[in-house]
């Protein structure tokens, strides 16, 4: 969706502030719950990661 605002810099700047904080949220919400978080900041590839999502799941796929 792109809409027109006044000051399109600031807009991303509070685009992104805002998925920081959900982001946070959620990560705070799946450490109550027990749940593993992997945070994913563009450091290792994608392949790497899928393997550790593999590697966590193969347990269940027996």
């Amino acid at each position: 969706m792109a809409h027109r605002v006044s000051d399109p810099e600031r807009a991303q700047r509070n685009r992104v502030a805002r998925d920081r904080l959900v982001a946070e949220d959620a990560v705070r919400a799946a450490d109550s719950l027990g749940v593993r978080v992997l945070e994913i900041d563009g450091s290792i590839a994608a392949e790497a990661v899928a393997d550790v999502v593999a590697e966590h799941f193969a347990p269940y796929l027996v």
